[in-house]
């Protein structure tokens, strides 16, 4: 039945003319719209109004806990730069006048800081004070005040006033919250401190315009606990930027502590008050702000929601105000301690008065779109037809072959579509015609373009046949210049076990013993890059110091600067920006003498334990400048029995995992104290056992030399 159902309407449907098939499904259409529309979007507009609502809400409190967030990230970011500061040595804690200019400049460049302060564990303490007239005060306490804290003018400059304005006798900064909450965070870890910063309560001090809080944090410097520094940040700047926000015409928002206690309002009511009698600050809280949708909100969520201390996810409910019903947001915010409340407030009429509007001009466009389709339907459907008739016409020619031009009327779409046509007859004309020819012309293209390529490919192969020919004579040099293992066995006083890996062909680390007249030379470098330049700079590193050696030069000052010096002219000569990091040690029957800037020297007692030594004051890097004297220092130290060095380059230490962890100085330290006890040469092999285990499936991308230097028994017996 369904079958032959469809068959009749199908056989009505066709038997109509098209100018019917047009206008009577739209006209349909047109009174359905018309009949439904009004009740439809009334129906759909209000129950968006909770989906709207809740998304203007949800923007709003987002943007409001971002802005909370990237402003909030001023204290940290000066108390880092504070703590920067001191790992770098810019900046000494225990100078008052470097102190005061630091801190100055700070404030200088932060609006929003009243006050930075920093006080240490001896009870010595600095601070600098922003005034509501923007006059500037120092307080200080340290040893020359014996313990009172002292307060100055200082100007712009940063230069104090000769006489104090007023003091604290024994003032004790430890004794501060902001110092005992900052100096409890701290921890130890591997003789590592770590500290944590830490958010006082909200406060505002007599005479002040406005709120603040104190971020504080305590200071290292290599492990070691120096004080505590502390930052008040003002919050004025959060009640302009709420009120600024586009909310809807009577929306508000507000922020405030789980208490009740007002932190900002997008109505920028003053939100404490002070007392003339006591002289104490008091804080506005939310249910008795001006604003009647504050208050009202603020009451609501303290009569309903008793459990808001526990709020920890976004929370949004409704309340009715004076016969109009109110969606409220609620999103907790946190940022270390802060533990904050963002309420956004919003009027439902807000929303649905422009929603009424719009589905009383839908319901009027409507019904002027009824009669204006019953009047134009049929002008427009012979207007339509008549063309398509004409179009159908020149497809039936198209098909026979027949080439003919049909006239063109119109000059829209259906125009176009008749050009179209015509153009497409024209082309296809050409195309039968000339098809083979331009399939020749094509195929003649091809082989041309493929016989382009066959000789670029050639020129590659030989190109690469020939670089692979240069890397590897290179790479052979490099290795035929590297000390032997029968050389170093000839060095009776010494245990030595050598090791390099390159990362590529031709690698850019440097080594070599070499023994000349009882003379021993020791060298190690680290040449920039990778690669043919670098190969040759080591090449050419290796070459000089065996020719200084031979010419009995024995200062290592003169000795390191005339190797660069050398090295700097080739560099030149050569374009090449390369330069390098070397160690010359000179060995002389126990006695070590250290020149040059390289990586830290592993020293080793007997039993074990190791000792890092830092050579970035013993030279410079090679290369870069023509005269390096000034720079290149010497260090001396003497080797007992069992006692040795262990030299290195950073392609150890920094030696990538899968999980993108270094192998590290640390590792490394370890490594070599635990094995100290074998021959130089089972050492060197734990930690290159040791190395490959941390790499894992990881390929090495730094060049790989490890060099460890035992002494041996050197008594005459």
């Amino acid at each position: 039945m369904i079958q032959l159902f469809r068959q009749q309407c199908a056989h009505w449907i066709n038997l109509l003319p098209l100018r019917y098939v047009f206008i009577v499904p739209y006209t349909m259409l047109l009174l359905l719209t018309v009949s439904i529309v009004g009740g439809l979007s009334w129906n759909h507009g209000h129950l968006a109004v909770g989906a709207l609502a809740q998304q203007l809400h949800h923007a709003i409190s987002i943007r409001i806990q971002t802005h909370l967030l990237h402003y909030l990230e001023t204290p940290h970011k000066v108390n880092q730069a504070i703590q920067d500061a001191v790992d770098l040595n810019w900046l000494d804690t225990q100078s008052s006048e470097t102190l005061q200019h630091y801190f100055l400049k700070q404030l200088q460049l932060f609006d929003q800081m009243s006050y930075i302060q920093l006080g240490n564990e001896n009870g010595e303490f600095m601070g600098i004070e922003r005034h509501a007239d923007h006059s500037l005060t120092v307080d200080i306490a340290d040893k020359n005040t014996q313990g009172d804290m002292e307060t100055y003018h200082i100007n712009m400059q940063g230069q104090r006033g000769e006489k104090s304005i007023s003091f604290v006798p024994m003032y004790d900064p430890k004794q501060q919250m902001w110092y005992q909450n900052a100096a409890r965070t701290q921890r130890t870890h591997w003789a590592v401190q770590v500290g944590k910063s830490n958010w006082s309560e909200i406060f505002s001090f007599f005479g002040q315009t406005w709120l603040s809080v104190t971020q504080s944090k305590p200071l290292f410097k290599n492990g070691k606990f120096l004080g505590v520094v502390a930052i008040d940040f003002t919050l004025t700047d959060l009640s302009r930027f709420l009120h600024e926000l586009s909310i809807s015409p009577r929306g508000q928002t507000f922020i405030m502590e789980r208490d009740g206690k007002l932190i900002a309002t997008s109505t920028q009511e003053k939100l404490y008050s002070l007392s003339l009698i006591d002289k104490k600050v008091q804080r506005l809280v939310a249910y008795e702000s001006q604003s009647l949708q504050i208050r009202q909100t603020a009451q609501f969520i303290q009569q309903n929601l008793p459990h808001i201390f526990q709020i920890q996810q976004a929370t949004q409910f409704d309340y009715w105000l004076e016969n109009e019903r109110q969606w409220v947001k609620i999103l907790p915010f946190s940022n270390d301690n802060l533990d904050w409340l963002i309420v956004v407030v919003v009027p439902e009429h807000d929303f649905t008065g422009e929603i009424d509007k719009n589905t009383r001009l839908t319901i009027l466009s409507a019904s002027v779109a009824l009669l204006s389709s019953l009047l134009l339907s049929l002008l427009i459907s012979h207007w339509v037809i008549r063309p398509i008739s004409y179009l159908n016409q020149a497809a039936h020619h198209l098909a026979q072959r027949t080439w003919t031009q049909l006239p063109v009327e119109r000059t829209d779409e259906l125009g176009e579509l008749a050009h179209s046509f015509n153009r497409m007859a024209k082309q296809l004309q050409e195309l039968f015609e000339h098809l083979e020819a331009k399939v020749h012309e094509r195929t003649y293209e091809l082989a041309q373009a493929n016989e382009e390529i066959c000789t670029l490919n050639e020129y590659l192969r030989e190109e690469n046949q020939r670089m692979g020919t240069e890397l590897e004579i290179t790479r052979k040099l490099q290795q035929m210049v590297l000390p032997r293992a029968e050389e170093l066995l000839q060095i009776k006083p010494l245990d030595i076990a050598a090791f390099m890996e390159p990362a590529a062909e031709v690698g850019g680390d440097y080594y070599d013993i070499l023994q000349d007249n009882g003379r021993i030379k020791i060298g190690i470098g680290d040449v920039t890059g990778h690669g043919l330049e670098s190969g040759v700079l080591m090449l050419m590193v290796q070459t000089a110091v065996r020719v200084l050696l031979s010419s009995q030069i024995t200062d290592s000052k003169v000795f390191l600067n005339i190797l660069n010096h050398a090295l700097y002219h080739n560099l030149q000569r050569m374009q090449s920006d390369k330069n390098l990091t070397l160690l010359l040690i000179d060995y002389d029957n126990g006695k070590l003498r250290f020149s040059g800037q390289h990586e830290e020297i592993l020293y080793i007692n007997q039993f074990g334990k190791v000792e890092r030594i830092d050579t970035f004051h013993l030279g410079f890097m090679v290369g870069i400048e023509p005269d390096i004297a000034q720079f290149v220092a010497q260090y001396e130290m003497n080797l007992a029995q069992g006692e040795g060095i262990v030299l290195y380059t950073d392609g150890v230490t920094e030696a990538m995992n899968e999980a993108r962890q270094f192998y590290g100085l640390e590792r490394l330290c370890d490594v070599v104290s635990q094995h100290w006890s074998l021959s130089a040469l089972e050492i060197q092999q734990a930690v290159i056992n040791d190395l490959r285990h941390h790499l894992g499936k990881c390929k090495l991308q730094d060049d790989v030399t490890l060099l460890v230097i035992k002494q041996r028994d050197i008594s005459p017996f």
